[in-house]
């Protein structure tokens, strides 16, 4: 039995393009038409009730939380394939092969290391009114790293790649292929003719696992956006009742952006509030 609707529409899109004989896919990448098509025969065959209005967010649900590995179809993780969501012309995800190494679909492969190095932040400037309205979501995580300027920090006391200068550009940056959870403009090497460095920033609930191939998203469609040769990419992950884990990713050059499929820790350090923030 699925465990879940959209468990049933993977197995059924997974089981429809297996080639037996060869032991292999005759088509990895779904299309969004793809999904939606699913679905309806999943519904027709199974009595199932999914909406086939909205297949863009189809991969980004199913990936959402701590259960990613669980709510994938036990049949496909058998034979060792996995999911990555793709985003852009008409693309919703593709199946992919486990990596070497790998033991379940989704493995949570940068979790908070509690034996980081640690590094206190003071959060006695915000306002009490701001707060108190704190909650356990990624706007917030954003909004208080920003206000505490915890990336900066990071970029001071416990970075890899070295900066001169970071400065926040943006929260929320949507573009056409992802989202940009806070974009940084960095400035690096020679002092009086520095290089733009551009950081990517994404912001995850303690429960939610960061997902490499967003990240590389991200990574992707920076460079696409700005002249820059350099990008580096961080995650941040909320460690409750402590701060904030910031992960350094090894800086991508242009030139190997769009060859990208793995990302490599170069620093991470957690970073702890003092007073505690509600909602972190």
């Amino acid at each position: 039995m699925a465990k879940s609707q959209k468990t049933q529409v993977i197995e059924h899109l997974f089981e429809k393009h297996w080639d037996a004989t060869n032991g292999a896919l005759d088509k990895r990448l779904m299309s969004l038409d793809d999904v939606a098509q699913a679905i309806r025969e999943c519904n027709k065959l199974y009595g199932s009730t999914l909406s086939d209005r909205n297949p863009a967010n189809f991969m980004k649900d199913l990936l959402r939380g701590a259960n990613a590995s669980k709510n994938w179809p036990a049949s496909v993780a058998a034979r060792r394939f996995t999911g990555i969501q793709r985003t852009g012309d008409g693309e919703c995800f593709e199946f992919i092969p486990y990596r070497p190494g790998h033991t379940e679909p989704f493995p949570d492969a940068f979790k908070v290391r509690e034996d980081a190095r640690r590094f206190l932040v003071q959060s006695i400037s915000l306002p009490l009114a701001t707060k108190s309205l704190g909650r356990s979501d990624e706007t917030w995580l954003i909004q208080t790293a920003i206000n505490l300027r915890v990336v900066e920090t990071h970029f001071a006391v416990a970075p890899a790649f070295p900066l001169l200068e970071l400065t926040h550009l943006q929260m929320g940056i949507k573009l056409r292929s992802t989202e940009i959870d806070a974009l940084f403009l960095g400035k690096a090497g020679d002092p009086k003719n520095p290089d733009s460095v551009l950081v990517t920033c994404e912001a995850k609930q303690a429960k939610d696992p960061l997902i490499p191939s967003q990240i590389i998203n991200q990574v992707q469609a920076a460079f696409a956006e700005a002249e820059v040769d350099t990008v580096i990419p961080i995650g941040l992950r909320t460690v409750r009742g402590v701060g904030i884990y910031l992960t350094e990713f090894e800086a991508v050059r242009r030139a190997d952006a769009q060859a990208l499929d793995e990302l490599t820790l170069a620093s991470d350090a957690i970073y702890e509030l003092r007073p505690p923030v509600k909602g972190i």
